[in-house]
Parts: structure tokens; C-alpha cells; sequence
């Protein structure tokens, strides 16, 4: 503690509750994607802590997440059990105020890699947040005419405190999360098949609700919308892309990330309970037909027009389920 210099690993474990309300809000035994990331960056943000980053400065400090890489390597699900968690901070320096940081980082669980890769945060104060100006040369998609648009209305369960009731959900059928998740609220378009330039595309909205649960969830006094749930938008584009896609497997198969693959993403503002609106937008990059289809997808995410999140190379993929599950 108390120096901001490259060192060892720490390791840390999360207990992977069967019945956690996260299962049945995403309606499927995966664990949803903004699930997986947190458990990986969390103890990055424990090691920063350790180290009295912030104590380092007079000013307040914002912690945020500010770009990463990351691999998928296995599934995490409601039977994963405890999930072992590394992080090695392999950078950090100081300027005008603000301390960035670069970390190493790694999931295993019943000694299989699950996920792995490396991801960069900042101590920022108040002031350099407000200045913002999203992710520079980046502007949302204008929606084609004759793009299909539809409502995706609020479905069960409406908040964590009722998933946390329900029952486990069955590993069957792509689903859409329930409203306790769903980070989007309206599809407004959808292209099944973009043309020469791209294979489809899919944007979103959702309004913002400064009642939501995950603005009190996050850090105390710092109330923002996790980066991870923009992440886990991109995601739910996907799925809904997917369901009108491959329409004849909705009962037969279910959602899964593909293995293998490196992700990125970046952040570059903040959702916060004064925002009005975001919207999400995927770009279908590749597509694999077949009986087990593939999506990869790149996107980005704006908060009241202004583009604050890109993501690059995310998947989704539709496994069988067997007969007899």
C-alpha cells in the first residue's frame, strides 16, 4: 500500500449464487455479460484502493473505467460456484490532477479460465468529468427509412427485489431479459439485412429513470450508470437482432457468448439520474449461419446525442439445447 508502482497479483473470490436475482432478471442460467465484466474489474478497483490511489490527491476523485480488452474462454452460469478473480496493476501515472491506471486482469472457476484481459481506469476530479466531450469523431448512425421499429414492453421481472423472488430460470428458449435488466426500452430500427456495407444493424433507446436501482447500486455519492450495463445494451441489441433473425430457433436453442474472440471497449462520459435518453446502436460486422449462428457486432452508445461508449468485435451466439434439459 501506498505505492503507485507496478507489483503482484491479488486475488480475490465471488460466490456465484444459484438463486441471484441477476439470473432471473436476464431469464436464462448465463450470467448476464455486465455481471461477468464487473466480477473482473471490481478487484481492480479493490487493488487501486489498497494502494490509496485517491489519498495521493487533495481533490475529490471520480474512479472511472476508461477502455479495456477482453477474451471469453468459458461460460459462467448459476452452477459456476466460486469464481477466482486476479488483477495486477501494470501502470500508473499522475498529471494535471488526474491518476490513471492500466491492469492486468483474469476469471477462472473450477480451475478453468473463463475470462481474461486488460483494462485501464482514472482518478478524475469533478470538474474534468463535467468537461466531457464523448468519444471524439464519433456520431450515432442515421436510422434507414422503412426500418423496422417496435416497443419492447415492460416484461417480469420489473426490479431486482422481484427477480430476487422468482425461481431459477430454465437454460432454454432466447429469451429477452425481464424489465430488471432490459436496458432498452424501444427498438427504432431494425435491419435484418443492411446491404453491401454492413450484414444488419439494430439501434435503441431507453429514457432515463433517475429512480433506477443501479444509479444508488453504484459507488456511494457517485451516482452514474455502470459502463458495464451500456455494455450489457449492446448485448440485448444483439439478442433482439437475433430472435428476428433466426425466428425458428427461439424454443430450440439459447443465448451463449462465443469463445475465443477478443472484445474492446471504450468509455468517454457518463449516464447520470439528470440524463434523458440513451441509445445504443450495433452494426453486425459478421454473421455465421448455420445450426448454431453467430453474431459479432461493433457499437456504440449515446447519451442525449452525444456518443460516450464505443465497443468493438462483441458476440453472441444461439446454442442447441438438448432434448432431455
Amino acid at each position: 500500500s501506498w505505492v503507485l508502482e507496478p507489483g503482484g497479483w491479488v486475488t480475490t473470490e465471488f460466490d456465484v449464487e444459484p438463486h441471484a436475482w441477476y439470473f432471473a432478471a436476464n431469464r436464462d442460467s448465463t450470467m448476464p455479460f455486465a455481471v461477468v465484466v464487473e466480477a473482473a474489474l471490481q478487484p481492480c478497483g479493490w487493488l487501486a484502493a489498497y494502494l490509496g490511489s485517491a489519498l495521493t490527491n487533495e481533490q475529490d476523485l471520480h474512479f472511472r473505467n476508461l477502455d479495456g480488452t477482453g477474451t471469453m474462454y468459458a461460460e459462467l452460469t448459476a452452477d459456476s460456484g466460486t469464481v477466482t478473480a486476479r488483477a495486477r496493476l501494470t501502470r500508473s501515472s499522475q498529471a494535471g490532477g488526474m491518476i490513471l491506471q492500466e491492469f492486468d486482469l483474469e476469471l477462472s472457476a473450477r480451475g478453468q479460465r473463463v475470462y481474461g484481459g486488460h483494462t485501464a481506469f482514472g482518478f478524475f476530479p469533478a470538474q474534468a468529468l463535467a468537461a466531457q466531450v464523448g468519444v471524439r469523431g464519433k456520431s450515432l448512425a442515421a436510422l434507414a427509412e422503412g426500418a423496422r421499429s417496435f416497443a419492447l414492453p415492460p416484461q417480469s421481472p420489473l426490479t431486482p427485489d422481484e427477480a430476487a423472488a422468482m425461481p431459477r430460470p430454465a437454460a432454454r428458449g432466447l429469451h429477452l431479459p425481464g424489465t430488471a435488466l432490459m436496458m432498452v426500452d424501444r427498438i427504432d430500427a431494425l435491419e435484418l439485412d443492411g446491404g453491401a456495407h454492413r450484414l444488419g444493424f439494430v439501434a435503441g433507446t431507453k429514457a432515463v429513470d433517475p429512480r433506477e436501482w443501479f444509479f444508488t447500486a453504484h459507488f456511494h455519492q457517485d451516482p452514474v450508470m455502470p459502463g458495464s450495463l451500456g455494455l450489457e445494451a449492446l448485448v440485448q441489441l444483439l439478442k433482439v437482432f437475433a430472435r428476428e433473425r433466426f425466428g425458428k430457433r427461439v424454443d430450440t436453442h439459447r443465448f451463449a457468448p462465443m469463445l475465443g474472440g477478443e472484445h474492446r471497449w471504450q468509455y468517454r462520459g457518463q449516464v447520470t439520474p439528470h440524463s434523458r435518453e440513451v441509445r445504443v446502436q450495433a452494426t453486425i460486422t459478421r454473421l455465421v449461419d448455420g445450426d448454431e449462428p453467430v453474431l459479432v457486432a461493433d457499437g456504440q452508445l449515446a447519451v442525449d446525442g452525444r456518443v460516450i461508449y464505443t465497443m468493438k468485435d462483441f458476440t453472441l451466439a444461439l446454442r442447441r439445447v438438448r432434448a432431455d434439459r
